[in-house]
Order: structure tokens, then C-alpha cells, then sequence
């Protein structure tokens, strides 16, 4: 296997890792050499290789059992979604959240490949979950452990599903606790009343994307960047105007407890 160059991205979460060929990886490999980054690191960039939606499928599906997503699909494959905006559209502004916490098993994985970009601008935000987590003030700690929180897909349709997630989540690999509510689709505490809620979530969200909790990614053409949704909030930021586009594939989840 090739050597690998690991450079860390961040304070508190990234990393950018070189030196392979993603074309030709095996899931064996991709267990071995890259779970454990995940993990360590929460995001993954792989640098300057641009994979087209089936090359994608491929080695997304090297990490898991892909899901489908209801935004835009490729005519390829339902499991590879285009990511596409100018990024003026005020209709569309970017929120913090974790992929599809509103799906019964949200995916636990996420990775974009860049293939169009504008002239500046256009970088997602990252934020860590653990250490927002584990920095709590008690008083809130106290309100989120152990609660529900319920998650509406509704922005997507009708028929998208409303379900009930913990507020803290346990990930399934590594044990360790993150926050999991976020103002795209964590619509209220279970057991509070509606201002209750509000107060609740907003203070967890605002606490949970301090600047110091977070890696800002400028992207590059051929990026493909990988998150772990169970420890890890993302902010896509529109302050560009010209032409976006990135492919998406995410690796589905179990139950979050």
C-alpha cells in the first residue's frame, strides 16, 4: 500500500490526507487506513482526484450501505446527489446541521467530491460535537441528557418523515457522546413547550458552533471531503456568486442512541 501523508486541518477536528488512490481501494483497505483518521480526526479531506457518480457509488460503498436522499439525484445512480447553486439565492441560505437527522437512520457518513467552484468563497464550516459535548455549562447538559428531541424532513416534501433522535447521541464505534440538535431539523424538545424548546435548542446550537469548536474548508477542484455525521455539525456558507457544484454520496446509519 502507498505511504500516507496526514496533515492536520484543524484544532479540533480535520485533517487532510494524501498519498492514495481512491479509484483502486478496497473496503478492506478503506477499514484499515481510513476509518481510524474518521474517527481521530472527524473530517477527512482527499486532495486532487476527481471522481464522476459512479466512481463515487464505488468507493462510497466501500464504508457502508449507501442511502438515498431526496434532493437531486444523477441520472447515473439514485445513491449520488448534485449539490448545485450560484449561491445568491437568499431562499437557500446555508444552516448548521447533521445530514438528515429527520431519516429513522440517519447516515453516520458523508463525503462531497468538488468539481465546480466559483472564484472565491464557497467554503463549508465544520463543527465538532464531542467537544461541544463535552463542554456543556451543567444547566444545559442537565436538560439534554437523556432527552428526545423530534426531526422534520418536511423542507423536502410532505411525505418526509418526523422522527423522534436523542439529543445526545452515542457513537456507535468509538463511545464517545456528541450533541445531536440542529436548527435545520430538530424542531423541539420532547416534553417542553414550544418557547421551552426554542430556548433549548438555540443555546445548544449556539454553543455547539463556537468558533473554537470549528475547521473552516476552502475547497479545491478534486477535493473529496468526509464526515462523520454522529460527531460533527457542517455549514455550507453562500457569500459567492458564481457556480457551485459538488456530488454527494452518505453512508447509512443504524439507530441513534
Amino acid at each position: 500500500m502507498s505511504a500516507l501523508t496526514v496533515t492536520k486541518a484543524g484544532p479540533k477536528l480535520g485533517a487532510r490526507v494524501e498519498g492514495l488512490d481512491l479509484r483502486t481501494m478496497q473496503p478492506d483497505e478503506v477499514r484499515e487506513r481510513l476509518v481510524p483518521l474518521l474517527h481521530e480526526y472527524h473530517v477527512l479531506v482527499l486532495p486532487g482526484e476527481i471522481l464522476e457518480a459512479q466512481e463515487l457509488e464505488r468507493f462510497a460503498r466501500s464504508w457502508g450501505e449507501l442511502l438515498e436522499h431526496p434532493a437531486s439525484r444523477v441520472e447515473q445512480t439514485p445513491f449520488v446527489q448534485l449539490i448545485f447553486s450560484e449561491g445568491n439565492d437568499e431562499s437557500r441560505l446555508g444552516q448548521w446541521h447533521s445530514d438528515m437527522t429527520w431519516h429513522e437512520t440517519p447516515p453516520i457518513i458523508t463525503m462531497l467530491q468538488a468539481h465546480v467552484l466559483p472564484f472565491e468563497g464557497g467554503g463549508t464550516g465544520f463543527a465538532n460535537q464531542h467537544v461541544a459535548y463535552e463542554t456543556l455549562p451543567e444547566d444545559l447538559r442537565s436538560q439534554l441528557d437523556g432527552a428526545k428531541a423530534w426531526n422534520s424532513g418536511k423542507n423536502f416534501g410532505p411525505n418526509m418523515p418526523v422522527t423522534l433522535q436523542p439529543a445526545v447521541r452515542t457513537h456507535d464505534e468509538t463511545g464517545r457522546k456528541a450533541l445531536f440538535v440542529n436548527p435545520a431539523f430538530t424542531t423541539e424538545i420532547e416534553g417542553l413547550d414550544e418557547a421551552a424548546s426554542r430556548d433549548v435548542i438555540l443555546r445548544a446550537v449556539q454553543h455547539g458552533t463556537r468558533p473554537e469548536f470549528t475547521y473552516r474548508h476552502q475547497w479545491e477542484v478534486g477535493d473529496l471531503v468526509i464526515w462523520d455525521n454522529r460527531s460533527v455539525m457542517h455549514y455550507p456558507i453562500r457569500d459567492y456568486s458564481e457556480r457551485r457544484s459538488l456530488l454527494r454520496a452518505v453512508v447509512a446509519g443504524g439507530v441513534p442512541v
